[in-house]
Formats: C-alpha cells, sequence, structure tokens
C-alpha cells in the first residue's frame, strides 16, 4: 500500500503541471481555433453562394461548435484534475508520514488515486467523441494504472471491470453513431482486458520478487545460525559449554598480555575430579557426562563474572582469574574446593558423590619476557601444583609457591 501510495504521488507531482500546461496551451490557442472556425464556416458560406447547397454550411457550423464545446470541456476537465490530483498529493504526504493507526485512510487515499487516474481517461475518452472516434485516452490510462501500481488480482478485476461499465456509460453520453458507439465499446473492453493482463503480470514479478527476498532472508538467517553454530563449536566444549582447551589458553595468554601492558596478577586455577573413571565404570559414560555437566554448571554458579572457566581434557577443567592475587586464588579455590564436595547427582535411587584435586598459581604481570613464556610457566605452576595434591592423597588443594619475576 505505501509503495502505491510513493508510486501515485510522483504520478501526481508529474500530471499536474502537465495538466497545467495543457489548460494553457488551450487557453492561448482558443482565440485562433475561434477564427479558423469561423473561416472554416465562411468557406462553405461561399460555396453556399454558388452551389446554393446550406448543408455543408451547417455541418461547418455544428463541428465548430463541437469543437469549441470540446476545448472548453478539456479545459474543466484538466483544472478539475489538477486540483483533485494536489489534494490527493497533499494527503498522501500527510498520511505516509504518520503512524500505522492511518492505514485504512491510505487504503482510501490509494482507491481514491486509482479511481480518479481512471476516471480521468474515462472523462477524457468520453469528451473526445464530440471531434473523433478514438479512446487513447481511456488505452492509456488502464495500461498505465496496470504497470505502474501493484494490485492484487481480485482488485485489480473489480477496479478494471467498474471502469469499463462507466466508460461504457459514458461513451453513450457523447457518441451519437450507434457503429462508433459499439466500436468504441469493443475497443474500450480490449483496453480494460490489455490493463488488466499488464497488471497481473505486474504483480506476479512483485509476488515472485517478494518470494525470492523472503527465502533469502530466511537462507541468510539459517547460514548466520549455523555460523554462529560452528563458531561457537571452535571454541565451546560440547558437552559442557564451557570454553575448550584452546579457547581457555587463548584467553590466559590475552590476559597476561593485558597484565603485561597494565599491571596485576593472574591466577590459573585447575580442577581434577578424583576417581572419575570408577564413576563411568560403575555407571557408565552417560552418568559420566551428567556429572561433567553438573560440575560445569557449579563452577559457572560460583565463580565471578570476570572469571573464565573451560574443561582441558576429560574430567579436568581450568579456572582462569584476572586481577586476582595468589591469596584470594587460594581462598577461591577452597570455596570450589567444598562446593564440588557437597554436590549431589542424583542417579535413580543412588547419588554420586564427588571429591575434587585442585592446584593454583599466579603470574605477576609487566614481565620482561614473551607472553608465551609466561604462560607455559603459569601453566605448569598450575599443574604441578594439582600433581602435588594428587600425590598428598586427593581430595584438597594445593597453592604454588609465588614464582620469582620472569626478567
Amino acid at each position: 500500500m505505501l509503495e502505491n501510495l510513493r508510486r501515485l504521488w510522483w504520478l501526481a507531482c508529474l500530471l499536474v503541471p502537465l495538466s497545467v500546461l495543457h489548460v494553457t496551451v488551450s487557453w492561448v490557442d482558443a482565440p485562433q481555433h475561434a477564427a479558423r472556425s469561423m473561416g472554416l464556416s465562411a468557406a462553405p458560406d461561399a460555396r453556399l453562394d454558388a452551389q446554393a447547397d446550406g448543408s455543408a454550411a451547417a455541418a461547418a457550423a455544428a463541428r465548430a461548435a463541437n469543437v469549441a464545446r470540446w476545448k472548453e470541456a478539456v479545459v474543466v476537465v484538466h483544472l478539475g484534475m489538477a486540483a483533485n490530483l494536489l489534494i490527493v498529493s497533499a494527503m498522501i504526504w500527510w498520511a505516509r508520514r504518520q503512524a500505522p493507526h492511518v492505514r485504512a485512510f491510505q487504503g482510501v487515499l490509494e482507491a481514491w488515486g486509482l479511481i480518479s487516474a481512471l476516471g480521468f481517461t474515462i472523462v477524457v475518452a468520453s469528451i473526445d467523441q464530440w471531434i473523433s472516434a478514438g479512446i487513447t485516452p481511456f488505452l492509456i490510462g488502464c495500461v498505465l494504472v496496470g504497470s505502474l501500481f501493484l494490485l492484487r488480482p481480485q482488485r485489480a478485476a473489480l477496479l478494471y471491470g467498474c471502469a469499463f461499465l462507466v466508460y461504457a456509460w459514458a461513451m453513450g453520453l457523447t457518441q451519437g453513431d450507434d457503429a462508433r458507439l459499439l466500436s468504441n465499446r469493443v475497443d474500450g473492453l480490449i483496453a480494460a482486458v490489455l490493463g488488466f493482463m499488464v497488471s497481473l503480470m505486474i504483480w506476479r514479478k512483485h509476488v515472485l520478487k517478494e518470494t525470492l527476498v523472503s527465502e533469502l532472508q530466511v537462507t541468510r538467517m539459517a547460514l548466520q545460525e549455523r555460523s554462529t553454530e560452528l563458531q561457537s563449536m571452535a571454541v565451546r566444549d560440547t558437552l559442557t559449554g564451557l570454553w575448550n582447551r584452546a579457547e581457555i589458553m587463548r584467553l590466559a595468554q590475552r590476559e597476561l598480555t593485558r597484565a603485561q601492558r597494565h599491571g596485576g596478577e593472574t591466577c590459573f586455577i585447575m580442577v581434577d575430579l578424583d576417581s572419575f573413571k570408577l564413576i563411568n565404570d560403575r555407571w557408565g559414560h552417560a552418568t559420566g557426562d551428567r556429572v561433567l555437566a553438573a560440575v560445569a554448571s557449579l563452577l559457572l554458579e560460583e565463580l565471578r563474572a570476570t572469571d573464565e572457566v573451560g574443561r582441558l581434557a576429560g574430567e579436568e577443567f581450568a579456572v582462569l582469574l584476572p586481577q586476582t592475587n595468589l591469596e584470594e586464588a587460594r581462598l577461591l579455590a577452597e570455596r570450589l574446593h567444598l562446593a564440588v564436595a557437597r554436590l549431589r547427582v542424583p542417579l535413580g535411587d543412588a547419588t554420586v558423590r564427588l571429591t575434587a584435586s585442585i592446584g593454583a598459581a599466579s603470574q605477576t604481570g609487566r614481565a620482561l619476557v614473551p607472553v608465551p613464556q609466561q604462560f607455559e610457566r603459569l601453566f605448569g605452576s598450575a599443574e604441578q601444583a594439582l600433581s602435588s595434591a594428587k600425590s598428598q592423597g586427593r581430595d584438597r588443594v594445593v597453592v604454588a609457591p609465588p614464582m620469582a619475576p620472569l626478567v
């Protein structure tokens, strides 16, 4: 609807100056036409004196009267159409800038504009019958409306059907010759059918275009979703939803790079579930997967928003603590240790209980060595602390001693 109003507005902007120009030319040409009409009537008068035939003079006078009447009607019709288009274009300009609550009014404007366009061509074609037998204005109007505006087939059929009925009635008012009247009505029917066919083709192309656009949007959304899914799969662990090993290590190196510029400590915690193989052997791998997912959710709940957590492999998890000193990391590790010990994973009549061995280490910022070397040292210290926790009997937290600054 809005597209039709936009096209109708531009059509009005084009036709108003043309109508004014047509009126001006007709008005200026009126005196010259009157003189030609008088000359035309004088010539038959001369022949009348010579041939004693008054019929030629009467015919010439009638034609001159018809031409004068036609010109006056053309001026009036074009002025009326120009005024009508000005009103329609102004109301379209207002309606297009209003909220959706004027949608019904926009529909009225659209119908008004289309009826005015075809009505104008019907009136012009009718008054043209005073000087000719052509219906060119109506033919042009039917094709122009069908090609410029997007009309549903039902609306187009109703519009062109009503337009033909009005056209056939109007022809009877101005065309006195029965043969020409019949011919013009048949030609008008052909023009209406032609306009309807053009409208049908334009609508079909519009529907195909909108269908293609819709399909492209659906395909684009599916591709975006698939791309997001693939990106997530590249950095996320599919079982727990945590960062995978490569991503948690990348995040750790990024944090060490930031700490090298701005200072501060970075801590790394490794969590390993004790005797996890026994869970898989006793209850199966499906239960083991449920336990890993439960532990992952627990870690996310216990950590701060700025912390990052990932799954390294199997039952081993890693926690990155930006801007955290070693004592804060120890307290957090103890909290995680207690949370894992309190975790219960229901399994039918039984309940799976867990313990965890945890190792923690820290790395100071502003070290004058490459970041990869800093990360290797941090990761190695946390791994050694975890190994120490396991060798001491598991189910405990071991914190690596502060490392000497790297220079």
